[in-house]
């Protein structure tokens, strides 16, 4: 019976760990919960915690065939991570800046049509060119993470306006320079043209492509839905933002796209079946689940502005836990502890931009 051990940093088992151990349990795999420090290196054991009759039980374990987890934080989860892995397979890794793939993508040109434009920021005054050449711009991390410090900028008369969230400012010429160099003091910045992607009613969304692998180490799409921005005036939507969202894609899409919506639909799917191999390909270790965040336009087009790995998966719980486990249960028996730079996935959090 194939064993996994699912690795997490927080205190207690989530609703997804408990849906994971269940399908464990109809697919005939012992699945069980355990932190960084339930780990006895010494006598190679594992306090874990396994799910049974709707409670969780405590019970001693040998080390897993393959290990479930969440991204280390510290120094201390990293160096335990690092051990493990020495001789087990592990499935998540960091996809580091994926600015820096993005940029690649866009060399090689295979998806240049969903591309959008990008440029590093260091310097404040470098910004103006950018703004006189797209009108209104994005200017957020190399590294984003759940949307943070993702501003808009554009002209207003002989000033610039400089938005976050339902915040507001028009800066003069200098005060946008201060602003801008603030920024890329605290993380490398990058600009990009304002893509609008906008319901019906004038609200921005974002489409979240959430595919994960499966059997066979396979990519499967697990599901795409829109986050959609409560408030109009907000120019970019994100769930950390308060967005709300819909699985129903049928209904959305007829509502916003009436004309287009099966064309725009098979769009969407088929881009995320050629995507995520394809964006694997520029690591040198595996990866198991991307969130794609792309944007659609008036006319039906699709625009890519990040991915991310370890994605949410609050509206698709029993569908990527599923994949989980069956993805575990290929690296069980594929997986090789101690290769596919996995010292890489987990320690090189940020690669120069």
């Amino acid at each position: 019976m194939t064993r996994i051990g699912i690795l997490r940093l927080n205190e207690t088992p989530q609703f997804r760990d408990k849906i994971a151990c269940i399908i464990g349990a109809s697919m005939g795999v012992d699945i069980f919960f355990f932190r960084p420090r339930d780990v006895d290196f010494e006598n190679r054991t594992i306090r874990g915690l396994f799910f049974d009759e709707d409670a969780w039980h405590q019970s001693m374990y040998e080390f897993p065939d393959v290990i479930y987890n969440h991204l280390p934080l510290s120094d201390a989860d990293k160096e335990l991570f690092n051990l493990l892995a020495t001789e087990i397979p592990f499935t998540t890794h960091r996809i580091g800046n994926k600015n820096v793939v993005l940029r690649q993508l866009a060399q090689e040109g295979t998806f240049q049509d969903v591309l959008i434009p990008m440029h590093r920021v260091k310097k404040g005054k470098t910004i103006f060119p950018l703004i006189e050449k797209y009108g209104k711009v994005v200017f957020k991390p190399a590294n984003g993470k759940q949307g943070q410090r993702i501003y808009t900028i554009e002209p207003e008369g002989e000033q610039y306006r400089f938005s976050h969230l339902l915040e507001s400012t028009v800066c003069s010429t200098g005060e946008l320079i201060t602003r801008i160099e603030e920024e890329t003091k605290r993380n490398p910045m990058i600009v990009q043209p304002f893509i609008a992607s906008q319901t019906i009613h004038g609200h921005s969304y974002c489409m979240r492509i959430h595919v994960a692998k499966g059997a066979n180490g396979q990519w499967k799409l697990v599901k795409y839905f829109p986050f959609v921005s409560n408030n109009h005036q907000e120019s970019v939507s994100h769930l950390s933002h308060g967005a709300f969202s819909t699985t129903r894609m049928d209904i959305f899409m007829k509502q916003n796209y009436p004309d287009q919506h099966e064309a725009i639909s098979r769009r969407i799917v088929d881009f995320a079946r050629r995507f995520p191999v394809y964006f694997e390909s520029f690591y040198d270790y595996p990866l198991d689940a991307l969130g794609i965040d792309v944007g659609i336009s008036a006319d039906g087009k699709i625009y890519l502005y990040e991915v991310n790995s370890l994605p949410g998966t609050r509206y698709v719980e029993f569908q990527a836990e599923y994949l989980a486990v069956q993805y575990c249960q290929y690296l069980a028996t594929h997986g090789r502890p101690g290769v596919h730079g996995l010292d890489r996935g987990w320690m090189k959090e940020r690669i120069e931009a």
